[in-house]
């Protein structure tokens, strides 16, 4: 989707229903950056809650954090031209998590440990392999490979996918916390 179609379904959001949040990754052109990135440092996952996404706040801004872990807590609209920063970071896409494929049916996972050790959670027409870990008493998910029944076909997630529905695995597994 369109960055102005994500802002203006966050602002939306925060106009009819101010206490329920939704997540989206941003993820930024190749050329917003003097040096290559990956699409993991290029991709940042922001919450609707935002100042710059609620009606009649005192303030701006954009906070979101990178994929890789690399560069966390950033104000993000103080880089991007679709903010109005000439020459800032551009964005090739974004979507919201809550709104991607067999996200609603999350919750209804099955966990499979495999013989490696990692674990694979199948929901809906998606499976995706992790290796879990707890921090700091909550459940953390490495995504490793992932895929969905397309049109009869299992098809590759992205990683950016990949990492989106571990976000959204982790909630129901940390029972419902904002990630």
């Amino acid at each position: 989707m369109k960055y102005k179609n994500l802002k203006a379904a966050f602002q939306r959001l925060k106009k009819n229903s101010p206490q329920d949040n939704l997540t989206a990754h941003i993820i930024f052109t190749e050329d917003s950056f003097p040096q290559k990135y990956t699409l993991l440092k290029r991709t940042y996952r922001v919450s609707s809650n935002n100042k710059a996404f609620y009606p009649h706040t005192g303030g701006y801004s954009i906070f979101g954090s990178c994929l890789d872990g690399s560069d966390q807590s950033v104000w993000l609209d103080c880089y991007m031209a679709e903010e109005g920063n000439p020459g800032g970071w551009k964005v090739q896409n974004c979507y919201i998590l809550e709104q991607m494929r067999d996200a609603a049916v999350v919750p209804c996972f099955t966990r499979t440990e495999q013989k490696d050790g990692t674990d694979c959670y199948t929901f809906g027409n998606t499976r995706i392999y992790v290796r879990e870990s707890v921090e700091n008493g909550r459940i953390r998910l490495e995504p490793l490979d992932g895929n969905q029944i397309d049109y009869g076909d299992w098809l590759d997630l992205t990683t950016d996918q990949l990492y989106g529905y571990c976000t959204l695995l982790e909630r129901c597994l940390n029972q419902n916390e904002i990630i």
